[in-house]
């Protein structure tokens, strides 16, 4: 009956549904690893690359779920469909990423990190999945390497990253 008010496009803030979850959002217990030497910290990475997103989109987020995944809350920006133009929390596992490339997308500089051929289909929504993960950000070769650098302190292994397009 109280229901929040939203207005068309936009999805409720994430705090709206994360309230109740009984483990904090980026919880020091998913680093796994210690930086490599003159590499940030892990909440230094996860602030640098929530902000990169929030540059281009305010209301877009980078957090790290209560289940230790990574997690991006965009609106879609290719060309959208009338009732599909909302944003949408993606999620996926750090060991699950092969890659994270950096280049430019329809309309902005991105960052996309892609599943393992072993875990295809490994990036989430809550009623979609898919092989790959694309976020506008501002620097996309820094969210790149801040992207690859927090991959490696939540114990995962990508790639080396490829000359950006």
């Amino acid at each position: 009956m109280f229901a929040p008010a939203v207005l068309y496009g936009e999805a409720l803030p994430l705090e709206f549904f994360t309230a109740g979850q009984s483990a904090p959002i980026n919880s020091l217990a998913f680093a796994r690893r210690d930086p490599l030497p003159g590499q940030p910290s892990y909440l230094q990475t996860v602030k640098y690359i929530d902000d990169g997103l929030r540059y281009i989109d305010p209301w877009s987020q980078f957090f790290i779920s209560p289940a230790g995944e990574m997690c991006f809350r965009t609106r879609p920006y290719y060309p959208t469909i009338y009732y599909n133009d909302y944003y949408r929390i993606w999620c996926i596992y750090p060991q699950s990423v092969d890659r994270v490339e950096a280049g430019t997308g329809f309309t902005f500089h991105e960052v996309r990190l892609w599943c393992m051929h072993a875990y295809p289909q490994c990036a989430h929504s809550f009623d979609e999945i898919a092989n790959n993960i694309s976020a506008p950000t501002i620097d996309y070769r820094q969210e790149r390497g801040a992207l690859e650098n927090l991959i490696y302190l939540m114990g995962g292994n990508v790639r080396p990253s490829q000359p950006a397009e």
